[in-house]
């Protein structure tokens, strides 16, 4: 990148922060072989997909950037998806649609679905999945 480049970055976030710009898709699951397939199908379809391992992450993640849709693993290594739900719903006005992904029968009563758009269930096949969030895109 040439040195008038960088600078020409560094003001246009400065003017718009990453938090303001909506940023495709943001991936949740510690399972590293099903997010890379998902991960995979979405980016071979033109959709911009950014990852996260745990809830920790996603939750950094949220902070920094504001995403269409969030593909959202119930069981994750550090919390269940009611903590990083639980997360943009503090956050304020959020426009993120939630897709969770899970092995149970059902997502628990006690979350709020408010922000929740879909389920899928485990096994998810990413062909499915890309076309669930495209509708969502949409």
């Amino acid at each position: 990148m040439q040195r008038e480049d960088v600078r020409r970055f560094l003001r246009a976030r400065k003017r718009y922060p990453m938090s303001n710009r909506l940023r495709g898709v943001l991936v949740i699951d510690n399972d590293i072989v099903a997010r890379g397939a998902i991960v995979r199908k979405l980016v071979g379809d033109g959709i911009r997909a950014d990852i996260a391992q745990n809830a920790s992450d996603a939750i950094r993640l949220l902070d920094e950037a504001r995403y269409e849709v969030v593909v959202l693993d119930w069981q994750l290594p550090d919390g269940d998806g009611a903590r990083v739900v639980s997360h943009l719903q503090r956050s304020g006005e959020r426009t993120e649609r939630i897709m969770v992904m899970t092995g149970e029968p059902r997502v628990p009563r006690s979350v709020d679905r408010s922000l929740i758009k879909g389920v899928l269930f485990k096994p998810v096949d990413p062909i499915a999945l890309t076309a669930h969030v495209r509708a969502m895109l949409s």
